[in-house]
C-alpha cells in the first residue's frame, strides 16, 4: 500500500508532508491489522489433567463413576466458553505416562488445568479445607482440587458424606463434575495473558469469589457482564458455521 502526497507536498528528504495526511493513513493501518489480528487468531487448546487418586472422603470412586464426574466436568467447561474459540480434552497425566491414565487422550495444549488433591500435607487426616482453585500470576496451569469441592458439595446439599445423603448418588456425582467444571472455567479466566476473571459476589457466575453455595454444583451458571466483556477482548470468537 503507498501513500499519495497532497500537490506540492514530496516524500524526499527535507520537505514535508501534511500531518492530517499521515495520521488518516496510520489509523487505517492500524484498523486493518488490529481486524486481521482479531479474526485470525488461533484457538486456544486446554488439557484437563485428572490426576487425583479417585479415592475420596473415604470412598473410592468406580470407573462408572469417574466417568460421570470427568464428563460432566467438560460438559461444564465447554459451556462455560461457548461462543468462544476454547478447547478442552481430557489430557494424560504426564508424570504417570504408563499407569491407567495413558489411556486418555494426548493433546498439545496451550494451558492446563489440573485436577489434583490437596498437597500440602501427605496425610488426609492432617489435611484441612482451602481453596477449590488455585492459579499463580504468570501461570498457565490452574489447579483444580477435587477434595476440597466434594467437601464443599456434602455441606451445600447438607450430607454427612457420600453414603449418608438425601440426594441421589447419581445427583452427587453429577454435582461435583460441575463444581470441578465451574472452578476449571473460573481458574482458567484467572492465566496470564487471558485474565479476565475479578472474582465477583455472584454464587450463581463462573466468575463469583466463592464455591461453596449450592449453585456452583446443582444450578446453572453464567458469566457477569464484566467477565463477558473481558472474554470479548482476550478470547477467540467461536468459528461460524
Amino acid at each position: 500500500m503507498g501513500f499519495t502526497p497532497r500537490e506540492g507536498s514530496t516524500l524526499s528528504s527535507g520537505t514535508t508532508v501534511l500531518l492530517s495526511d499521515m495520521s488518516r493513513f496510520a489509523v487505517a493501518l492500524a484498523a486493518v491489522w488490529l481486524a486481521s489480528c482479531r479474526f485470525t487468531h488461533a484457538p486456544i487448546d486446554v488439557a484437563v489433567v485428572f490426576a487425583n487418586s479417585w479415592t475420596l472422603a473415604g470412598v473410592t470412586f468406580q470407573p462408572s463413576d469417574q466417568s460421570v464426574v470427568k464428563t460432566t466436568a467438560l460438559e461444564t467447561l465447554r459451556r462455560a466458553y461457548a461462543g468462544f474459540d476454547v478447547r478442552f480434552a481430557e489430557t494424560i497425566d504426564t508424570s504417570d505416562a504408563n499407569g491407567p491414565r495413558a489411556r486418555s487422550r494426548r493433546v498439545s495444549a496451550d494451558r492446563t488445568i489440573r485436577v489434583e488433591e490437596t498437597q500440602y500435607a501427605s496425610a488426609p487426616s492432617l489435611r484441612a479445607p482451602g481453596a477449590a482453585g488455585m492459579t499463580y500470576p504468570v501461570a498457565t496451569v490452574s489447579s483444580v482440587r477435587i477434595d476440597v469441592l466434594l467437601t464443599e458439595e456434602l455441606a451445600a446439599a447438607g450430607c454427612r458424606d457420600l453414603r449418608n445423603c438425601a440426594r441421589p448418588r447419581a445427583e452427587l456425582l453429577e454435582g461435583l463434575g460441575r463444581g470441578i467444571g465451574a472452578t476449571g472455567a473460573h481458574e482458567l479466566g484467572h492465566q496470564v495473558g487471558i485474565r479476565f476473571v475479578n472474582d465477583v459476589p455472584c454464587d450463581e457466575c463462573y466468575d463469583g469469589s466463592r464455591s461453596t453455595s449450592a449453585a456452583h454444583f446443582f444450578a446453572p451458571k453464567h458469566w457477569s457482564p464484566e467477565a463477558v466483556a473481558g472474554m470479548k477482548r482476550a478470547l477467540p470468537a467461536a468459528p461460524s458455521r
